[in-house]
């Protein structure tokens, strides 16, 4: 959940409305009120709605929301090339970017602006990682850009918050910005800069911008780039800050981001189309809505609205990057209607639910880790083949994957644990030892399964300590276990082992090598165990089958 801080009377004078209206519609939008005083609100706001994570984007919705005003953005072509060198592609690959002209800006302006930016970064760009967004005085500098990679020591600018010059190099180890996400161009010999045609730095991504284009109250024209890992993700964000920004006035005009092989025009701020039809709306509200009512809720929500046939052409907004099927368009037409305005019913069909067998054993198994002292993780199924084979040495093997991978690194289903376990462990090294943790969850083997993986880093970390927390477990769970050594490329010779169960390879255990530890910047020993739970749980698979 992400929360903003904004003022009461800022609000009402943005939006023109007044605030018994501005609640009912925190109401209905699902934004909840975390703190109040006499003159501003700390909001609390689903992730699923970055668009809102400032008080534009509300202002925006508040006005659409009242005064059925229906946004249409014109953008015009500027002219203006960024070209994108084929240095960055292993670094940060890419950038989008907008030009808007004639904003009016002020103090307090400037702090919405720089807290919406932060909070995107923490959201949808998993704190600059996936994504960064830089702003900048377009009168500063001079067209053409050019985004690339330069050595540490190749160039130098005064960085936001120095005096001074510093190098990409000198920056990362002295800068609090620089120290804090150094982490990010962590292993390249090049970092990713943004130069205007005479060589001066806009920006050095995810990490500073220059002061040389640092926005004031004077400022009127706004260069907006987003750099990132993921195109998709640097264009929705692109639309977010040019959309929302564009509350404040002004004229959006598109960049030619030239990639060599393509160029693209942004921002692209058209409407994607979906078709809604009467049938599906009523089926999924559960009543008989008619035609005028499903309209007038959908432009009260920011659509675009064109009746054809027994239905709706809608045109979805370029800022709601969360709309993604008719599901979640009709969501909004039923937060417009008003869930208090739907009749209660009971189903037409009466059943008892009870927990299922899979989760009974999975609930056991848990109250047992914990007893032992572990803490549960929960992470995605989807990994790369990176992250899942080659960094642990492992040959690589079938496994289910996504057509058509938003992200890089969510491409294929999990065959194990242990590496997403690791992950954890790098994400928490600022934690206190032991790090003890454990996942009951989802992989797949030829078939879709469940496994039990758990690693533990703690300084007397030993091969004899985890032989024993397997054996206790086995003890706990009334199995029987044998074992026989096991020659994984990620454990350390001599101190691993297969775990036998009824005959079969049930799992393994062991210390981890230590080049293993070193790539995931860990600095004490870590064990580690996985067991395949289906080798003497066949529910496991068995009811999956079912479903």
């Amino acid at each position: 959940m992400v929360v903003i801080k904004i003022s009461k009377r800022d609000i009402e004078t943005y939006s023109g409305i007044n605030i018994e209206s501005i609640l009912k519609f925190f109401d209905t939008i699902g934004i909840e009120i975390k703190r109040e005083d006499e003159n501003s609100w700390d909001l609390e706001l689903y992730p699923d709605r970055p668009d809102l994570y400032s008080i534009f984007g509300i202002s925006r919705a508040l006005k659409i929301f009242y005064l059925k005003k229906n946004i249409v953005y014109n953008v015009k072509n500027s002219g203006i090339n960024l070209i994108v060198d084929e240095s960055v592609s292993n670094v940060r690959p890419y950038i989008g970017a907008a030009l808007i002209n004639n904003v009016e800006l002020d103090d307090s302006r400037i702090s919405y602006i720089i807290d919406m930016q932060e909070k995107l970064h923490l959201s949808i760009g998993r704190d600059r990682k996936k994504l960064a967004i830089g702003l900048h005085d377009f009168d500063k500098v001079k067209a053409p850009f050019v985004y690339k990679a330069v050595s540490g020591n190749e160039i130098s600018f005064i960085p936001l918050g120095m005096d001074v010059k510093l190098t990409p190099e000198e920056i990362l180890k002295i800068h609090p910005k620089g120290i804090e996400y150094s982490h990010l161009l962590s292993g390249f010999s090049k970092y990713p800069v943004i130069l205007d045609v005479d060589g001066n730095v806009l920006s050095f991504p995810p990490i500073i911008n220059g002061t040389l284009t640092e926005i004031n109250k004077n400022t009127r024209n706004i260069f907006i780039d987003v750099t990132g890992t993921d195109l998709f993700s640097v264009l929705n964000a692109l639309n977010i800050v040019t959309t929302n920004i564009l509350e404040l006035g002004g004229n959006p005009y598109k960049i030619n981001v030239n990639y060599g092989k393509y160029s693209l025009e942004l921002p692209n701020l058209g409407e994607e189309k979906y078709y809604i039809s009467k049938k599906t709306v009523s089926e999924m509200l559960g009543e008989n809505i008619n035609l005028k009512m499903i309209k007038e809720t959908l432009i009260s929500m920011g659509y675009s609205v064109k009746k054809v046939g027994s239905g709706f052409r809608v045109g979805v907004p370029p800022y709601r990057i969360d709309i993604m099927h008719q599901v979640d368009i009709v969501e909004d037409v039923i937060k417009a209607y008003g869930y208090e305005n739907i009749p209660l019913s009971l189903p037409e069909k009466f059943s008892i639910g009870k927990e299922s067998e899979v989760e009974k054993i999975k609930e056991k198994i848990r109250k047992i880790m914990v007893g032992l002292g572990y803490i549960e993780v929960m992470n995605l199924t989807f990994t790369s083949i990176e992250r899942n084979f080659k960094t642990f040495g492992m040959e690589v093997i079938d496994s289910p994957k996504i057509e058509n991978p938003v992200v890089e690194d969510q491409i294929i289903f999990r065959t194990w644990i242990f590496p997403m376990l690791m992950e954890t462990l790098a994400n928490n090294r600022h934690r206190s030892l032991p790090q003890k943790i454990f996942e009951v969850g989802k992989v797949f083997r030829n078939f879709e399964t469940v496994n039990l993986g758990a690693v533990s880093e703690e300084s007397d970390a030993s091969f004899t300590n985890v032989k024993g927390t397997v054996e206790r477990i086995a003890l706990s769970l009334n199995i029987k276990i044998s074992q026989q050594e096991s020659n994984f490329p990620f454990l350390i010779d001599g101190r691993q082992s297969w775990i036998i169960i009824n005959g079969k390879f049930s799992g393994f255990f062991g210390e981890v090598h230590p080049l293993i530890i070193e790539k995931f910047n860990l600095g004490n020993p870590v064990t580690m165990f996985e067991i395949y739970l289906d080798t003497f749980y066949p529910k496991i698979v068995e009811e999956k089958l079912k479903f």
